[in-house]
């Protein structure tokens, strides 16, 4: 009777590591709409494009790198990472609102 207990606290030990890890390595990252709509309005200056998702970003003093683009902290402006997000371009910057 003991052991029964016993296995049933393992695997809903084991399970909720399971699924902790899984939220855990998954909650930074970067959904293929939002990222082929930073890609497009990138290389399509005017462009104006919607996407839902979320973006992961890494920057440091002088550059932002987002999917897998490197692009200079003057160029872009990013108000919002994750929801609906509205991505503008025009000649001199991007702006993720």
């Amino acid at each position: 009777m003991i052991e029964e207990y016993l296995e049933l606290a393992a695997v809903t030990a084991l399970a909720v590591i399971a699924i902790a890890a899984f939220a855990y390595i998954f909650a930074y990252t970067t959904t293929p709409a939002a990222c082929q709509a930073v890609r497009l309005a990138a290389e399509n200056p005017g462009s104006e494009l919607v996407a839902y998702g979320r973006l992961k970003v890494n920057a440091n003093d002088t550059h932002v790198s987002l999917c897998g683009i490197t692009i200079e902290k003057d160029k872009i402006l990013i108000y919002r990472t994750e929801g609906y997000l509205f991505i503008v371009s025009d000649n001199y910057k991007i702006y993720i609102k």
